[in-house]
């Protein structure tokens, strides 16, 4: 049997198209767990905002990784630092776009998401 994968994504600048990417991806089943780095307010708004269902699911990293299941994500929750309108950027949430980065490259670092294609080169 072959154990299921965690693969993390993190969505970018929170007022760019990168969230609605994120919501749009949940909308079909996936052999892997998605984990989204990213504040819960920002991907329930945008996926509001697109008229799309989304159901976002804690983050466990000590239990076995499963499946994502359609119009669900993973989530491992970081802070935005000010509000968010799509299109319009806020300077004070740079540093969300770094720490979300951060905390996705330490995890593929240590194991605790999927490597395999940075190891393979792929």
């Amino acid at each position: 049997m072959v154990k299921t994968q965690r693969v993390v994504i993190t969505p970018g600048e929170p007022a760019g198209i990168g969230p609605d990417l994120v919501v749009q991806l949940a909308q079909r089943e996936w052999p892997v767990e998605l984990v989204v780095c990213a504040d819960a307010t920002l991907l329930t708004n945008r996926a509001a905002m697109l008229g799309l269902p989304l159901t976002l699911r804690p983050y466990s990293p000590n239990s076995p990784a499963q499946p994502q299941t359609a119009g669900t994500l993973t989530l491992l929750p970081v802070a935005l630092r000010a509000p968010v309108t799509a299109g319009q950027l806020a300077v004070e949430n740079g540093h969300y776009v770094v720490e979300t980065l951060a905390r996705a490259c330490d995890g593929c670092l240590n194991g605790e998401f999927c490597r395999a294609d940075h190891r393979s080169g792929a």
